[in-house]
């Protein structure tokens, strides 16, 4: 895959000036460094810069926002590029890995049921809160009552092989042409990369591999 300055349309200046690009990326990774997540910094760096610069006309949307640390980068993005909000959907009941004795046990679920107070307040206290919206629900119910274009669509929810492709073709009919889809997570968990792959090996997918960060992997779609 191409490196992530050869993909057009990002922020030339920002790629030419690698000392404003170390700045920027340092004081962006500790405004939400409080924000707890499985997004790495460089990754949702990547993510801030193709949600302000990114190719396409639309939206930004999040299928899987947790506490919201993968949502903030993005709202960085759009809001510093003056390209509208970000639409955060999440059930916030976390996946199955998130519940009592799951592999990544979270507090807020046990305790709460729920993780959409500790998300909306990590947006607040970053300042983001108001370049959010949210759709509290499943990913597929959502995309069936969604309309207009996405430029940007970020796939982080349930990291089954089932269900990472139930997200992706639920919500590629709404990706605009050129439009950008990223999944996270690949090569860490076995469902959504096994996914992953067989999307790369399908000539027939609609999409094109772009580049890769992290674990962080950005297709682009084709006509």
């Amino acid at each position: 895959m191409p490196a992530l300055e050869t993909i057009p349309s990002l922020d030339q200046a920002l790629i030419g000036d690698p000392l404003r690009a170390a700045w920027e990326f340092a004081a962006c990774a500790e405004r939400l460094g409080s924000i707890r997540g499985y997004l790495a910094d460089i990754e949702g760096f990547a993510l801030m810069l193709l949600a302000r610069s990114g190719p396409g006309q639309g939206a930004v949307v999040e299928i899987g926002s947790f506490l919201g640390k993968s949502t903030a980068w993005l709202a960085l993005g759009a809001l510093h590029g003056g390209r509208g909000r970000v639409t955060a959907v999440d059930p916030f009941t976390g996946s199955p890995e998130h519940q009592r004795g799951g592999r990544n046990e979270e507090p807020e679920i046990v305790a709460r049921g729920t993780t959409r107070p500790r998300f909306e307040q990590n947006l607040r206290d970053a300042g983001l809160r108001e370049a959010v919206d949210i759709i509290e629900a499943r990913s597929t119910d959502a995309a069936a009552r969604w309309s207009g274009p996405i430029r940007l669509l970020f796939i982080d929810g349930d990291h089954s092989e089932e269900a990472s492709r139930a997200d992706f073709e639920a919500w590629l009919p709404h990706a605009a042409p050129g439009g950008l889809v990223a999944f996270h997570d690949v090569g860490v968990w076995a469902g959504v990369t096994r996914f992953y792959e067989a999307l790369m090996a399908d000539p027939a997918s609609g999409v094109r591999g772009l580049f890769a960060v992290g674990s962080l992997r950005v297709v682009q779609r084709v006509a």
